[in-house]
């Protein structure tokens, strides 16, 4: 059922896209690098997240959880996406996890497929703020998987390369406009939910006016034309990013006297 549910959003955006009067920009069918999204589609978006929910079942549901029933359903979506806003919060503000997080912000368009560029690693932590819990919780699997599949669907939709006239959804939800503004670098720190715009209303971080971030670049803040592109490049760089010496120690070293040389 999860499946279905995702392929018919993504064949859905995909034609969507395809009208050039309903999209952001013109990107071709196949844009540059897309094939390094396909490989994080099924990698860390399809293999990892049925693994580690396989898994988190096997380990850690109860022998009996609670009834399936449309609150249950409703609930476990909104626990969902508010697990994925804390793992999201976290991303930006811990060093280490943005090191990994700038994968995800280093897509230089935005369309469905790159909604799923993401260092495996990072995938791994949001899996364990939203799916791992639920389950952990209670909820049966067969609420988690479509709850995922859902979530995942709007997470296509956000990213994905439109600009439908929705500003009467932003008090409640947000929308790819908001989303867009999150993704272009000068505003990067600002509307982190990815269904319910309250997160960020509560929180402080939710920016609607796209003037702030109209034009605006998308990517790396800082590394905008330098990050790494190709998924091998991408899977090695946020462990050089943490092994690398902090400027400070670089300028520092950079102006030490060097050893004499020995003289025979």
């Amino acid at each position: 059922m999860e499946f279905s549910i995702l392929f018919m959003v993504v064949s859905v955006l995909l034609l969507l896209e395809r009208v050039p009067r309903l999209r952001c920009e013109a990107l071709p069918l196949v844009r540059r690098y897309a094939g390094t999204d396909m490989i994080y589609l099924l990698s860390s978006g399809i293999l990892l997240s049925l693994a580690a929910r396989d898994l988190a079942g096997r380990l850690l549901a109860p022998e009996r959880g609670f009834a399936a029933s449309l609150p249950l359903y409703a609930g476990a979506f909104v626990l969902f996406d508010a697990g994925a806003y804390v793992s999201h919060r976290l991303l930006h503000r811990v060093g280490a996890l943005w090191a990994l997080h700038k994968v995800h912000h280093s897509s230089r368009s935005l369309d469905w497929l790159a909604t799923f560029r993401g260092h495996i690693l990072e995938h791994g932590i949001r899996q364990l703020f939203s799916p791992v819990l639920l389950i952990a919780a209670g909820v049966p699997l067969t609420v988690v998987g479509p709850t995922a599949a859902l979530h995942a669907a709007w997470a296509a939709f956000v990213h994905s390369n439109l600009a439908p006239r929705l500003r009467w959804l932003d008090p409640i939800c947000i929308t790819p406009r908001l989303h867009r503004l999150h993704h272009v670098a000068a505003t990067c720190d600002r509307n982190f939910g990815t269904v319910f715009s309250a997160w960020d209303r509560l929180s402080g971080t939710l920016l609607t006016d796209t003037a702030a971030g109209s034009g605006g670049p998308l990517g790396v803040p800082g590394q905008i034309d330098t990050y790494p592109q190709t998924w091998g490049a991408q899977l090695v760089e946020p462990l050089r990013e943490l092994l690398r010496p902090p400027p400070a120690l670089i300028r520092r070293n950079a102006g030490a006297p060097g050893r004499r040389p020995l003289h025979g």
